[in-house]
């Protein structure tokens, strides 16, 4: 992975990004191995393409909590097929557990952020997001969940912070708070649990990312917990996935 200093301004980075259609993308269902049907989407309110999945006995008719990741930097780009796994970087996406049948529940939605920005930056694009797919899917908007690795969990933070209303529960996992960047604004998070997820050992983001705005969560006496990892690991994400104890947290929770 590359190194996480965010050194540029936000409109620099956003003249960078490119938000295109990729060309595998269609309103076709497609099914998985494990018969979970999912597709690629492009939203043109947002323009993010994304990856959602169901639920393996999907009825339209019911509603469905919803689990939105955010991957992290080194899947940035057109290739949608790195939202399920990517060797070079976070490894296996929360589309990857779907896929393979093990979030039974959920309907996941995996966004894919363009080249040469941060999520912490799209914020506005991902409330977009969540609009559409609110209103065109089957979600239950009482139980909608928020996590990212790295970059994803920096975004994790920052897109909660400026819109609140979407989450039940969120989950940082790997991703610090860079300022001046990004804020560390308690205020609009504290009525919402959130589990953070962070190796002490972490290089790419230090620990210490974290916990400045740890503490101010609970010096507020907000919902917060913390699992720290001594592992030396950054992409955490393979490790809270196949454990799975995140799934069964999330579904604690309703707004």
């Amino acid at each position: 992975m590359r190194c996480l200093l965010i050194t540029i301004m936000t409109f620099m980075v956003t003249a960078c990004a490119s938000f295109k259609k990729t060309s595998d993308v269609g309103s076709q269902i497609l099914f998985s191995e494990q018969g979970v049907p999912y597709k690629y989407m492009f939203c043109e309110d947002s323009r993010l393409n994304y990856l959602i999945t169901y639920p393996k006995d999907y009825n339209p008719e019911k509603k469905y909590p919803m689990i939105l990741f955010l991957h992290s930097m080194e899947e940035r780009g057109n290739e949608l097929q790195k939202l399920i796994r990517n060797d070079e970087g976070q490894g296996n996406g929360l589309a990857k557990y779907a896929l393979e049948n093990k979030l039974t529940q959920f309907v996941t939605i995996s966004p894919l952020c363009p080249d040469g920005i941060y999520w912490s930056f799209l914020t506005k694009r991902l409330n977009k997001l969540l609009s559409t797919v609110t209103k065109n899917e089957s979600i239950d908007i009482d139980r909608m969940y928020l996590t990212g690795v790295s970059m994803g969990g920096m975004g994790t933070w920052s897109f909660a912070m400026d819109y609140p209303q979407w989450f039940a529960g969120i989950a940082p996992i790997s991703g610090g708070i860079y300022k001046p960047f990004m804020s560390d604004n308690i205020q609009k998070i504290i009525r919402i649990p959130i589990w953070i997820f962070h190796d002490k050992y972490d290089t790419e983001i230090p620990i210490k990312k974290t916990a400045g705005i740890l503490k101010k969560l609970e010096e507020a006496k907000a919902d917060v917990n913390i699992t720290i990892y001594e592992k030396g690991e950054h992409y955490l994400n393979n490790i809270v996935f196949e454990e799975g104890a995140l799934f069964d947290w999330f579904l604690k929770y309703r707004k």
